[in-house]
């Protein structure tokens, strides 16, 4: 997407998520992000030349070899250990995108101690054109109403950002980290915008803000999007589950994708929901019977979650795809094997 169709793009986002209701309605929004869809879309362009090649990731635990990875690792020096292990499951398994758990307690002194390590895993991960992701837990938020925990939030965050551009090479960015609002009372988003802008401008060029699947709606985090320029992660499943404008999936990706800048590449996250009951082993040999939850995440991804996820994107800018199953990287090989079955179009468009 040219710079000019992105600046135009976000201006009307801007309208299309302003609070006047006194002047605009619901109608009138609608019909403003309609416009900003035909800026953002190129409905007649082919599918190879409009959207390059997408790559899959997956999060933290490979299922198909356990012991690999897992939780989060006690200390930064193993952590590092584990991704380098990590790395040659990847590079033998096709695989360029991965999300990895930050140590349970870590500092940027980490970062000094284990400086010479970090350089060769960032030659490489350069050599393998993978890409990283750190997934803030989910307690701490710029929005927080409690102080301390905000400003945890700030200190997790300028250190995750300074691990991730240590891996990456110089003056690029492209290893990110994903936060959350978290809170949903009246004043979070003001409280995340003023939290926002006391991060160091090199901490913003890597945090980003996923949809969640209540809470703020997505017009709600476009807005802040215009406002602060933190860009939107897509989430495919959350979208289902929390979609009060009643947009539709390629209007909402479409505006989800423009808030993100020229110098990175967008994320987006597709997973299914949980319909099947589950186990739950007990301590004494004796399991439960689980029903599934709203909003749980199943252990693979439906086919057709993801082929409707491709299908909405022609014409848009390219993106990485995370893949939010519980299986792990089991679940990005079936995902293969199926869009190969189903639908053998678009598998040269995923890898």
């Amino acid at each position: 997407m040219s710079r000019t169709r992105a600046a135009t793009a976000m201006a009307t986002i801007r309208w299309a998520t302003s609070t006047n209701t006194a002047t605009q309605s619901m109608f009138d929004r609608y019909r403003l992000v309609q416009r900003a869809s035909t800026f953002i879309r190129c409905p007649d362009e082919r599918y190879q030349a409009a959207t390059p090649h997408i790559r899959l990731g997956f999060a933290v635990r490979t299922v198909n070899q356990p012991g690999l990875a897992g939780g989060a690792s006690p200390h930064l020096s193993k952590l590092l250990v584990h991704l380098g292990d990590v790395l040659g499951y990847l590079e033998r398994k096709a695989i360029h995108f991965y999300r990895f758990a930050l140590p349970r307690h870590f500092t940027i002194a980490d970062l000094a101690d284990c400086q010479a390590h970090l350089g060769l895993l960032a030659q490489r991960i350069s050599l393998q054109r993978v890409r990283l992701g750190i997934h803030l837990d989910p307690y701490l938020t710029l929005a927080h109403p409690d102080d301390r925990i905000a400003a945890e939030t700030i200190s997790t965050v300028e250190a995750a950002c300074q691990f991730l551009a240590a891996l990456d090479q110089r003056d690029t960015v492209q290893h990110t980290l994903v936060m959350h609002i978290g809170v949903h009372d009246a004043e979070a988003l003001q409280r995340f915008r003023q939290r926002w802008a006391g991060l160091s401008a090199h901490a913003r060029r890597r945090t980003t803000l996923e949809y969640t699947g209540n809470g703020s709606s997505l017009s709600s985090l476009l807005g802040l999007a215009a406002a602060t320029g933190v860009p939107i992660v897509f989430d495919h499943l959350h979208f289902q589950l929390h979609n009060p404008e009643r947009w539709s999936l390629p209007l909402a990706l479409g505006l989800t994708l423009a808030t993100w800048p020229d110098y990175l590449r967008p994320e987006v996250h597709l997973s299914s929901q949980r319909s099947e009951a589950h186990l739950l082993p007990g301590r004494n040999g004796d399991s439960r019977i689980l029903p599934p939850r709203p909003g749980q995440h199943a252990d693979f991804i439906v086919v057709h979650d993801a082929i409707a996820l491709l299908e909405a994107s022609r014409g848009l800018p390219p993106f990485d795809l995370m893949l939010e199953a519980k299986a792990g990287d089991l679940a990005l090989f079936r995902l293969r094997h199926e869009l190969a079955q189903y639908a053998p179009t678009l598998v040269g468009r995923v890898g």
